[in-house]
């Protein structure tokens, strides 16, 4: 399916005919679709049954984005109009884990929620209805799985006819659906939603139609716009780096399941390097913001977290911080990772080369720095953990936004624990004023030993 400049999908007429040809009208069965301004207009959609042939796979689905751009970035881009392309994205459908339960609902019940079809037969809604129920057929030959229940979209000469807009607000309304339907992964999520934008359709809109968002009021509705976008494009963005900085652009794929340690990524490192604060904090020169970035996607590639006592990968990233202000220098010894040799192209055995090759030497290197890192945090003394603490009484760190949110019954515990934290200040404060004094040498170890 293309589309024209005019933003409205382009229908394909010989399709268009064989749709209105074999669709049969349910009767009595109609469905409000939240399609346009049908829902405020009282209009019900009538739900046709069609055989499953007639409908085809989507490439523009958010569902296997990740698939056909990973595909696309390698390989001969798909069309999406031939017998084989279709197969093609029938096998990335196959993959979904929750196919299984899918199929013994269909199985047990039949379909019972229509799938959404443009007007030339191309799914917006309802990919792995029609896979299974095919699967179905050819395993069972059953009647029953002959047909797909759909709704057909508006065609040639309707002036409702979708636009990319409405076919963008459709699958985003859709996907947050549950009830045997797929959730799309994070990363999913986000190629369909910087999709949506570079098609010019803007984020709060979409976010407008999400019952998650759409009763805010405007203050926390911005917030949480902003949220999202950075959640989403912005790790992203970071995605690509990372991608283009290895080699293998538009490969997707084969960070798939990292898509919360690049999150934290993201939040915690490769978004903030261009913030004078936080190099500040972190004593990371102009001149090695590059080498950190570098760092870090060695980083990215080590598999097993278990070799400084973490269970999920995602631990790794969450101690970039902490092992830069104690040990930068060890830490950016990472960057000098060789990549690769540019002869291999695959992006998987790109991977697997650089497990054999140079794994062994980051994993040492992580060591080293983690537990330089935490012999550092051992020796700390008083000084370094007060101000610590003083960082942490920050409003900055304790989050105005989740401050403002506070419950009326929390705020009676929250000025109990700072009247305690003033009262333990000043004990504190009077144990060094009599140190400095020379009125109690042993003031300090005591004032520790009582509490």
């Amino acid at each position: 399916m293309s589309i024209l400049i005019d933003t409205k999908i382009e229908i394909k007429t010989n399709l268009e005919e064989t749709i209105k040809s074999e669709a049969k009208a349910i009767e009595g069965k109609t469905l409000k679709l939240r399609y346009r301004s049908w829902v405020e207009d009282g209009h019900a959609a009538q739900v046709y049954r069609i055989p499953y042939g007639c409908c085809r796979y989507r490439l523009e689905n958010g569902r296997i984005s990740i698939d056909i751009i990973s595909d696309k970035a390698s390989e001969s881009p798909l069309t999406g109009d031939t017998r084989e392309d279709q197969e093609k994205i029938a096998s990335y459908l196959k993959k979904d884990q929750k196919n299984k339960v899918l199929k013994n609902l269909l199985k047990k019940d039949g379909q019972r929620d229509p799938a959404i079809i443009t007007a030339d037969g191309f799914l917006i809604n309802g990919n792995r209805r029609r896979l299974i129920i095919e699967e179905l057929y050819n395993e069972t030959l059953d009647d029953r799985f002959k047909n797909l229940e759909v709704i057909i979209l508006p065609g040639t000469g309707n002036p409702d006819r979708p636009t990319i807009e409405d076919i963008a607000m459709l699958e985003y309304r859709e996907q947050v659906e549950s009830d045997g339907k797929s959730d799309y992964s994070g990363m999913a999520k986000a190629l369909t939603i910087r999709n949506n934008v570079n098609n010019n359709v803007p984020l709060r809109k979409m976010m407008r139609g999400d019952p998650k968002y759409s009763n805010l009021a405007e203050k926390p509705f911005e917030r949480d716009a902003i949220k999202l976008q950075k959640d989403t494009i912005g790790v992203l963005s970071v995605v690509d780096d990372y991608l283009k900085a290895n080699k293998i652009e538009g490969n997707y794929r084969i960070v798939e399941t990292r898509w919360d340690s690049f999150k934290e990524l993201s939040q915690r490192v490769i978004l903030r390097l261009d913030d004078e604060d936080y190099l500040s904090k972190h004593q990371i020169e102009e001149d090695e913001v590059a080498e950190v970035a570098q760092a870090c996607w060695a980083i990215m590639k080590i598999k097993d977290p278990k070799i400084i006592g973490k269970d999920k990968h995602v631990g790794f990233v969450r101690q970039i911080n902490k092992w830069i202000k104690k040990s930068k220098k060890d830490f950016l010894e990472l960057a000098d990772i060789p990549d690769v040799e540019e002869h291999i192209t695959d992006p998987d055995e790109r991977e697997r080369t650089w497990e054999i090759e140079h794994a062994e030497k980051a994993e040492s290197i992580i060591k080293k720095v983690d537990a330089l890192t935490k012999k550092s945090e051992e020796q700390e003394g008083p000084i370094k953990k007060l101000e610590q603490i003083l960082r942490m009484l920050d409003h900055k760190y304790l989050e105005e936004d989740k401050i403002d949110k506070m419950p009326l019954t929390e705020l009676d515990d929250a000025i109990r624990i700072t009247n305690s934290i003033q009262t333990e200040n000043k004990n504190l404060q009077q144990t060094f004023y009599n140190l400095k004094d020379n009125k109690g040498t042993k003031a300090l170890k005591k004032h520790f030993d009582d509490r």
